[in-house]
């Protein structure tokens, strides 16, 4: 079958990049088999960045303003682009070969995907990483995807506002959990498509992102920031659990997909497809069969190994 190529914009935003830039741009407009523009908005840099982006400016559209960081920049660039879809490429991340974008864009004519999420290699290939569920379980583990392998439709970011500028290092996950909440469905390339370099905003800023990233949970979670930050240890990184943070979890009411998605992770006999109504009461009562059902988990998950997604 035949289908019409997407225009995509790969947007990057840049400021005082000169080291990386060209890399980055070299990697976008070597992409193959897929129409694309390349986008940078520079944020007034004050070292040799625009100067390095001679060679390829007639290959690219440039604009030059003042923005208030790097989500206001991702806003204000938003609107200029032409494409169908936008990937938002970081001014040191770069593609990791010329077919990586197309790897992306052929899950997009699949007319019920809204997005599209790659793996990213770190530390030039020791470390992967990997898009989570794509569903409201996300909202326990943190970064659904990295937003360089981030293929997302423009009116998606149009209808939802695009970026929440409230948020200085974190702000694309509070957009891609918007993005599962609102209903949007998404699609997963396993392959790594784009090589994310660590030194930038984020990971200079480790400690501020992850506090950020926590309160950011917590609100999708509609509970406090402790509670979000047990979650994102127990269900990322491993954390053993304990029986308080048990007796929180299932104390509390959440979807069907969540519900079906911690006790997958977690372990249980119960048979999710067939007994539903089942896994919700068990789960939400609060009476006498509450002790019951605390007997019946930690017997189950004394015999399970620990598992991080």
């Amino acid at each position: 079958m035949n289908h019409k190529k997407p225009v995509v914009s790969i947007i990057t935003v840049v400021r005082n990049a000169e080291d990386t830039i060209l890399r980055t741009i070299h990697s976008a407009l070597s992409q193959k088999n897929v129409s694309f523009e390349v986008l940078v908005w520079d944020g007034l840099s004050t070292d040799r960045t625009v100067e390095k982006l001679e060679p390829v400016k007639n290959q690219i559209r440039f604009y030059s303003g003042k923005d208030s960081g790097v989500y206001d920049a991702m806003n204000q660039s938003l609107p200029l682009a032409k494409g169908e879809w936008i990937l938002f490429l970081n001014a040191d991340d770069y593609f990791l070969d010329e077919h990586a974008l197309e790897k992306l864009v052929s899950k997009t004519y699949d007319k019920k995907c809204d997005y599209v999420c790659g793996s990213a290699s770190m530390l030039f290939g020791l470390k992967v990483w990997r898009p989570k569920t794509l569903t409201d379980f996300d909202f326990f583990i943190g970064n659904p995807s990295n937003h360089q392998a981030y293929l997302c439709k423009k009116s998606v970011f149009s209808k939802l506002g695009g970026f929440d500028i409230r948020y200085r290092y974190s702000a694309d996950v509070d957009f891609m959990f918007r993005v599962i909440k609102n209903g949007y469905k998404g699609q997963i390339v396993k392959e790594s498509v784009v090589h994310y370099s660590l030194g930038g905003l984020s990971t200079k800023n480790v400690g501020r992102g992850v506090t950020e990233l926590e309160e950011i949970m917590a609100k999708f979670l509609n509970s406090d920031v402790e509670f979000a930050r047990e979650c994102r240890l127990v269900f990322h990184e491993g954390k053993i659990h304990s029986q308080r943070f048990i007796e929180k979890l299932t104390s509390l009411r959440w979807t069907d997909s969540q519900w079906k998605q911690i006790v997958s992770f977690l372990g249980s006999k119960y048979n999710l497809e067939s007994t539903p109504f089942l896994l919700r009461t068990v789960f939400a009562i609060r009476t006498r069969l509450l002790n019951l059902l605390k007997v019946i988990i930690f017997q189950i998950l004394r015999i399970l190994p620990n598992r991080v997604l």
